[in-house]
């Protein structure tokens, strides 16, 4: 281990070697992960097609067969439940251990059978997660240390982003911004290789083809860039209702003792937006689609955005293996094509309908995750549409202030800050000594110690300051040395108090 800090080129080089399988185990479990849902989508369209008796039994009895495999693969995996994107986390600082088969067959098995229930729930989550379990088991098989593991499951995590949604710098900077929240060489190169490779076997295996099939045929001119500003607010409202609802579905779930009465209110619900409104089911990819192609009636349009909103908080709510980005997808979709329902006929905006979209679907991302870059970057991989970075960013900006002054915190902090009160969840071997991690930190203004030197600063825990990189020199620094802005500095820490240190140097 020591052998392994002190030459950090050696162990960059390991990682990277790392990473090329990491992203290809991980794009086999997306890939597969996605194969799987189709298929569930096309057999929940034929189970909803009528409703007579008979196939209202079918469903009832079907409801409650997955109910109960799907209560099993909770209990056998904790960690498996919901989009997995806060585990992964949690599992990087050392709060979480999951268990890797498990959890990998859980997300695959109660995520596909939700799905043909119709549970209004994506699949990046949970091919965040397989790919970081993937990446955790094989990193135990080469017998790594601890922190090589954890920019395993790291680039594992973001290798699982990337094949899910065809969008391999989406996946690194997914990496940078949401798991890690700062820059770091040990990251950026491991998720991007791992990106990289899980979206070629994607391509290989499915085709090359991006996540949407539509795109921008024609920018928004500058004079119409007031429209941005009106999506970015709408979005920001609903993005910030929508993670507001997600923690009241799951006050709601964790009120009720029994098992039985929460997976029936769940499937109960399940089967009534089923057959009263079946677009509302699964995670929305078709329906994103068709909104694309056809012009829905506003009355429609505001059923899509209600339901969706409400459905998709409540199944998220219940605990189920499920994501939600493809859901906060068609949300976002829904509010750009109902602002250009309203302005169409004043503005004569008919050339533009897919700008409004795509950028409804950024700002969603940007109000309810509250990573500005990832939003712009994810989905202009996925609709292949790179023209309109203008327009995009300031849907983005304008959509996050608008959240901001909402103080609604973003969900994926939420959720993490939720399960770690979850004393079931957290790591039994939590507190073992030996168990030793490299991080590196970039200082920002938010950091509240700049200009102060190492031995003045209160650190929350212990920590050794292994180099301070400044204007590209690196060094092993001294008491008296000071930490500047800019400053990369890397430091290894206990996992017990990673989380600690992670927001001291965050400016939390």
């Amino acid at each position: 281990m020591k052998n392994d800090i002190n030459n950090k080129d050696r162990l960059i080089f390991r990682i990277l070697i790392d990473s090329l399988m990491v992203g290809a185990l991980a794009g086999l479990f997306s890939v597969l992960y996605r194969f799987v849902i189709m298929k569930m989508d096309s057999y929940r369209a034929i189970l909803y097609k009528e409703f007579n008796l008979r196939s209202l039994l079918i469903l009832i009895v079907l409801g409650a067969v997955i109910s109960f495999v799907i209560y099993t693969l909770l209990k056998w995996a904790p960690l498996s439940g919901g989009s997995g994107i806060p585990q992964i986390r949690g599992e990087i600082l050392g709060k979480f251990r999951m268990e890797e088969i498990p959890t990998l067959i859980s997300k695959i098995l109660g995520g596909g059978l939700g799905n043909l229930m119709g549970f209004s729930l994506g699949r990046e989550g949970p091919s965040i997660q397989m790919g970081g379990a993937a990446a955790k088991s094989l990193g135990k098989i080469l017998n790594r240390p601890p922190d090589e593991l954890k920019y395993m499951i790291t680039a594992g995590a973001a290798a699982g982003l990337a094949a899910a949604f065809n969008a391999p710098m989406a996946g690194c900077i997914f990496a940078l911004e949401e798991l890690h929240k700062s820059y770091s060489k040990f990251v950026l190169l491991p998720a991007l290789i791992a990106s990289i490779t899980a979206n070629y076997i994607s391509f290989v295996i499915m085709g090359e083809e991006t996540s949407f099939s539509f795109f921008v045929t024609e920018s928004l001119p500058m004079k119409l860039i007031w429209v941005a500003i009106l999506i970015g607010i709408m979005t920001g409202i609903v993005g910030g209702a929508y993670n507001y609802l997600i923690t009241k579905f799951q006050d709601l779930f964790k009120k009720i003792n029994s098992k039985i009465v929460k997976y029936a209110l769940l499937m109960g619900v399940t089967i009534l937006v089923g057959y009263m409104f079946f677009e509302g089911t699964g995670g929305g990819h078709g329906l994103l689609e068709h909104m694309a192609r056809e012009r829905f009636a506003v009355k429609y349009i505001l059923a899509i955005l209600l339901v969706k909103l409400f459905y998709t908080s409540f199944c998220y709510g219940s605990g189920v293996q499920g994501g939600i980005f493809l859901p906060v997808l068609v949300i976002g979709g829904s509010c750009g094509a109902l602002v250009f329902a309203f302005l169409d006929k004043s503005f004569e905006l008919d050339a533009f309908y897919i700008n409004f979209i795509i950028l409804g679907m950024s700002g969603i991302l940007a109000s309810v995750v509250r990573s500005p870059i990832l939003s712009i970057i994810l989905v202009s991989e996925m609709t292949s549409t790179f023209e309109h970075l203008i327009a995009l960013s300031i849907v983005v900006v304008v959509s996050y202030y608008v959240a901001e002054a909402l103080r609604v915190a973003p969900i994926y902090d939420t959720l993490f800050e939720r399960q770690l009160k979850d004393k079931n969840l957290l790591s039994p071997k939590e507190r073992e000594l030996g168990d030793y991690s490299v991080f590196e930190y970039t200082i920002t203004d938010d950091f509240k110690n700049m200009g102060k030197d190492l031995r003045d600063i209160k650190f929350p825990k212990h920590l050794i300051i292994m180099s301070i990189e400044r204007d590209g020199i690196e060094f092993v620094p001294t008491a008296d040395d000071l930490i500047l802005l800019g400053d990369k500095v890397t430091v290894l820490i206990s996992a017990e108090d990673a989380l600690d240190i992670d927001e001291f140097f965050r400016g939390e």
